[in-house]
């Protein structure tokens, strides 16, 4: 997900920064100097940063600019035009139908869009101060001011152009001429300034990726990458290897309306429909495993019908049913049965039991792994010191002749040693 954002902020400079200089449509050679040079004297400095905190006053200014942007769209797009020419706003809704052949297509881009979870943690990482909170204040507006952008350029850029709507929707203004051609122009500076602002967090999030992948130890897991950055080699190494990764395919690359969607429905949709289910059913799956008890019974989808054992001179004394109320009773039993067995199959429940019960193991053997771990406090979240036990204060001084009192030193419950932490139960 992090690559393909990397690659579409390298198209998108591509398709608008020549323009701005005056290069013409089509010469493909001096648009990809131009890519190449600027990233490089540009975007290659701002990603060599250690942390992702180094990155906000670069990330301010891109949202600032994105709003800009939106604005100038919304304000210079030919809406009125466009609604008396087909009718009103009335009659082109009734003739806008939905494109089977691209809805897909655009799912994926709304995916691309929205999703953010996978720079989450080093962004929660990042905070003064991270906790709950503050992170959940932090995602709610962020999100909803996506959500405000979103809808006004795309709501403004489709009825200018409707079915005319290109990927890029500046490059519809290029036809109009006169001051919306240069009102389209300032925005393409504006998004220029914000993909070279923008690149560098989807590179922090390749670079994580990479850590955890090729780099062991408690820390390179959780999100705190200093510990293996620091070396300025391993940094540099790591930030070029992304940038040439994903420049080399953005100087081929023509459209960036097939890079967003592909990469949106695909990654997108991975992380933000399937991974977080998939996430759920494993940290929860105990629980999850018994509300299927509950509902189906057994985890294959089948129903208990093994016949009771009945002590037959005890029977004997039992009132006779009538047959019409054996019937019934057999027929809804019967329903019931194949309703289970029918949904059990349709709603994938084969595949959701066996992912809950695989997370279920998974997180068993992790925390036995976790507690043979010395201690370690998490970086994320409202973290509690561990309780101190003061030294008595009124103690005499060893050897000191005046009877003087030992100052307080705060010693840790857990066996603190000069090599380290001892491990948990040593």
């Amino acid at each position: 997900m992090a690559y393909g954002g990397c690659l579409s902020y390298l198209t998108i400079i591509k398709d608008t920064l020549p323009i701005l200089l005056g290069v013409e449509r089509g010469d493909v050679g001096m648009e990809r100097a131009i890519l190449v040079v600027s990233t490089m004297a540009i975007i290659l400095p701002i990603s060599m940063q250690r942390d992702m905190a180094d990155l906000a006053k670069t990330s301010k200014i891109s949202v600032i600019f994105q709003c800009f942007m939106v604005l100038v769209v919304v304000i210079f797009s030919p809406v009125s035009e466009t609604l008396e020419e087909n009718g009103g706003l009335l009659a082109i809704a009734s003739e806008s139908v939905i494109e089977t052949s691209t809805i897909f297509i655009g799912l994926g881009v709304l995916s691309f869009a929205f999703v953010c979870q996978h720079s989450a943690f080093i962004v929660a990482g990042s905070l003064e101060k991270p906790t709950k909170e503050r992170w959940g204040m932090a995602t709610s507006r962020a999100l909803s001011l996506c959500l405000v952008l979103e809808a006004a350029c795309g709501i403004a850029g489709y009825l200018a152009f409707l079915e005319k709507t290109q990927g890029d929707v500046l490059n519809n203004f290029l036809v109009l001429g006169g001051s919306i051609t240069k009102a389209a122009n300032l925005a393409r500076g504006l998004l220029c300034t914000t993909m070279f602002f923008v690149y560098p967090v989807d590179s922090f999030v390749c670079r994580h990726v990479l850590v955890v992948l090729f780099f062991r130890g408690r820390r390179a897991h959780e999100g705190d990458d200093a510990s293996v950055l620091n070396r300025r080699d391993r940094r540099i190494a790591m930030t070029l290897i992304i940038y040439f990764s994903s420049l080399i395919p953005a100087l081929f690359v023509e459209s960036v309306g097939s890079v967003l969607a592909l990469t949106g429905t695909i990654a997108g949709s991975s992380l933000s429909y399937i991974g977080p289910g998939m996430i759920y059913l494993a940290v929860y799956g105990d629980e999850f495993l018994k509300k299927v008890e509950e509902v189906w019974g057994k985890f294959d989808g089948s129903t208990d019908t093994a016949p009771v054992e009945t002590d037959v001179e005890s029977s004997r004394l039992l009132t006779t049913r009538q047959p019409n109320e054996t019937t019934t009773t057999e027929s809804t039993a019967t329903e019931q049965s194949f309703f289970k067995s029918v949904s059990w199959y349709l709603l994938l429940m084969p595949i959701w039991c066996e992912v809950a019960k695989m997370g279920k193991t998974k997180l068993k053997e992790f925390k036995e792994k976790e507690a043979l771990k010395s201690p370690h406090i998490n970086r994320l979240g409202k973290v509690a010191r561990p309780s101190l036990q003061m030294v008595p204060a009124n103690i005499p001084r060893v050897g000191s002749a005046d009877g003087g009192l030992m100052p307080k030193f705060p010693t840790p419950k857990y066996g603190a040693t000069a090599g380290g932490n001892k491990a948990i139960g040593a």
